[in-house]
């Protein structure tokens, strides 16, 4: 049984020495279960499907629900002891006990995958003492299967990749809603304006994206959660990338409130002139709203 007690957690390794099942096992569970949850997504897309509003400008559908059944029967069924933590599922305190854990996403990217967009896809983790240890994030129209273990690299589609080289935020291609960027009296030390911009509805994507090399850095200011995050955040760091908080932590996954105050993804070269942005506009935010 993978319960312990949660202060204890960090004193265990990663190495795979307490629980009945394999790491190795685990990865086959998780290729196969991602890519059958992007079968049933794609059987929902761009179909007149039943939506509805979680709350103000956050839809979900019944392909979200449908997925999200899947994902949690099969996996909760195969692996007996592991927690569960989900988008669309409610959250059950018991998971603070787990020493493993699936973090799921059903369908990151609900507004693009409602709208008939491509930048949508199935987040699944595997996290074991707070961090992930397997990662699979499938975009299934744009043909794009991510998957990572720790310390074994990380493929896109069977293909090793990694993060770009760009070191020249000037020439960087960010990953980022366009207009963010461009407000001056929120960033006291500005971006450059040749920095080209791209946005995608999925933060999870966004993230893969910079781990395959097609952008060199993601940035946002909003809070995200752990379904959010998990998958990419292992997946970008197999790839050689970083991704810490706006205040420059790592993300640590399976806590009480399992939230996110803001992302930064880079490849290493461009971290410190991203953070010298970052850093003073979120202090002067800070400020504003003491005051």
């Amino acid at each position: 049984m993978l319960t312990h007690d949660q202060n204890s957690i960090n004193n265990h390794s990663l190495e795979d020495d307490y629980c009945p099942w394999d790491l190795g096992e685990d990865a086959k569970l998780v290729r196969k279960v991602t890519k059958e949850a992007g079968r049933i997504a794609l059987s929902y897309f761009a179909r007149d499907v039943h939506t509805w509003e979680k709350s103000p400008d956050n839809p979900v559908s019944e392909a979200d629900l449908a997925v999200d059944e899947f994902l949690r029967t099969t996996l909760m069924q195969n692996r007996h002891g592991y927690g569960w933590l989900s988008e669309e599922t409610e959250d059950q305190p018991e998971r603070l006990r787990c020493g493993r854990i699936w973090i799921v996403d059903p369908i990151d990217g609900t507004k693009a995958f409602l709208r008939g967009g491509d930048d949508w896809g199935i987040s699944v983790a595997l996290v074991q003492d707070t961090k992930p240890v397997i990662a699979a994030f499938y975009a299934p129209v744009k043909n794009a299967f991510y998957f990572a273990e720790h310390g074994r690299g990380v493929t896109k589609n069977n293909k090793p990749i990694s993060s770009s080289s760009q070191q020249d935020l000037s020439n960087a291609r960010m990953m980022g809603d366009p207009p963010a960027f461009k407000l001056h009296d929120f960033w006291p030390y500005p971006w450059p304006q040749t920095m080209y911009c791209e946005q995608a509805n999925s933060i999870a994507l966004r993230i893969c994206q910079v781990a395959d090399g097609q952008f060199d850095c993601c940035v946002t200011l909003r809070p995200k959660n752990d379904w959010d995050v998990a998958a990419a955040d292992l997946i970008l760091r197999e790839a050689g990338g970083l991704l810490t908080t706006g205040d420059g932590d790592k993300l640590i996954f399976n806590r009480t409130t399992p939230l996110h105050k803001h992302i930064v993804a880079s490849n290493p070269n461009l971290m410190n002139a991203i953070m010298e942005r970052v850093s003073p506009a979120l202090i002067q935010w800070r400020q504003q709203n003491n005051s």
